[in-house]
């Protein structure tokens, strides 16, 4: 049991790590990525839970991709399930209680 969700857990972050730039980032936090993942940096240790939520909302996109077993796929959208409850129930630890995007080029937020 341990050993299939240590694995489920590698593939979120490899799905995540992939699909950051090319698909949960907003336009305007694109050129904020360039900045923060460099070199050998997974962006899955730079960005948060609330990009990992924009994966959850993409992932059955894209594993309508995968070759997977009915019943494994099934099994997975479980333990998916239970993770995204764990989040909801943890919210506290894992988000930020207000969220500020990326500074326009003049310094000033979207909002100021």
């Amino acid at each position: 049991m341990a050993d299939s969700i240590g694995e489920i857990l590698k593939g979120v972050r490899c799905y995540f790590d992939k699909a950051l730039p090319m698909m949960l980032l907003y336009k305007k936090e694109r050129q904020q990525y360039h900045k923060a993942v460099l070199g050998d940096v997974s962006p899955s240790t730079v960005y948060g839970a609330e990009h990992l939520l924009r994966l959850f909302v993409k992932l059955p996109e894209l594993l309508a991709y995968a070759n997977v077993e009915e019943e494994t796929l099934t099994n997975l959208q479980q333990k998916l399930l239970d993770f995204l409850k764990f989040l909801q129930k943890n919210q506290s630890a894992f988000f930020l209680s207000s969220y500020e995007g990326p500074k326009d080029s003049d310094g000033k937020g979207k909002d100021d």
